[in-house]
């Protein structure tokens, strides 16, 4: 199995969060079991580290719901991507609408992976979990490892505290595809997540939309893209069927070549 790419990205996160001044105040914080750190402070310092507006450039703000909660679905480019889109993109829904930005994150960290095949590295998990309690405001762990014995009770419950957030008027942010996409490409479909599916049916049923967000790099390399789509609702499907849906229209706001097996789907 081969080695999963987050591990390449891993040294320059970490010395952004460095340079950042967050490393000590991490660890500290993580020793002393604190938690309900600020997750949007602490985006604003790492954004800094990567030149902000600069390097990524966010577009379609204006579709996020203004006054009630709203489900953020996004393509998983490799983590040097992802990492400073998400930053960028939980500070400008805060500043746009308020909202309290809550991240749906992976409890380890891959040492090999292919798509949901995944093997993490030892002791990752009690590690994250640590880190995710520092911010648990903003971050709901969910279990990746279908080796896990709470694997499926795992992920029952980080849907069930979604759903929570929502109803209370947050933003959740999820990936469908939960894992990190080869060349950047949306994944097959076979290997999407079902259970966002069904976070989606259960939100447009409380009268939250969903809102698709296209991630991905500029050719030249030297900017990131964050596109956000128009919000809309699942209503009369599966949650199969659902999650197909949730990306394909992640994939319209994408440049053909990142949309993998929606290449010649339009803009829903």
């Amino acid at each position: 199995m081969a080695l999963a790419p987050e591990l390449a990205t891993i040294g320059g996160i970490a010395g952004k969060f460095n340079r950042a001044g967050l490393v000590g105040e991490l660890v500290t914080g993580m020793i002393q079991g604190e938690t309900g750190r600020d997750l949007v402070d602490d985006a604003r310092r790492l954004l800094a580290e990567y030149g902000g507006d600069e390097f990524v450039r966010v577009s379609g703000l204006e579709n996020i719901p203004k006054g009630h909660g709203g489900l953020i679905v996004f393509n998983h480019p490799n983590s040097d991507i992802l990492f400073p889109a998400i930053l960028s993109l939980m500070v400008k829904v805060y500043d746009y609408g308020g909202h309290k930005p809550v991240f749906l994150m992976g409890e380890e960290i891959p040492m090999t992976q292919v798509f949901n095949k995944i093997n993490p590295v030892p002791g990752s998990i009690a590690l994250i979990r640590r880190f995710q309690h520092l911010y648990s405001e903003n971050i709901v762990g969910v279990p990746v490892s279908r080796s896990r014995k709470d694997y499926l009770s795992g992920r029952a419950l980080a849907l069930g505290k979604a759903m929570v957030m929502l109803e209370a008027g947050g933003v959740v942010f999820v990936s469908p595809e939960g894992h990190v996409e080869i060349n950047n490409s949306i994944s097959p479909v076979e290997t999407l997540h079902a259970g966002t599916g069904k976070m989606a049916i259960r939100a447009s049923a409380i009268g939250v939309s969903v809102v698709p967000v296209g991630i991905w790099e500029q050719e030249d390399r030297e900017r990131i893209r964050v596109q956000i789509g128009g919000p809309f609702v699942i209503e009369g499907v599966g949650s199969i069927v659902a999650v197909r849906e949730l990306m394909e229209r992640v994939a319209g706001e994408l440049p053909e070549q990142f949309r993998g097996p929606f290449a010649n789907s339009g803009k829903l």
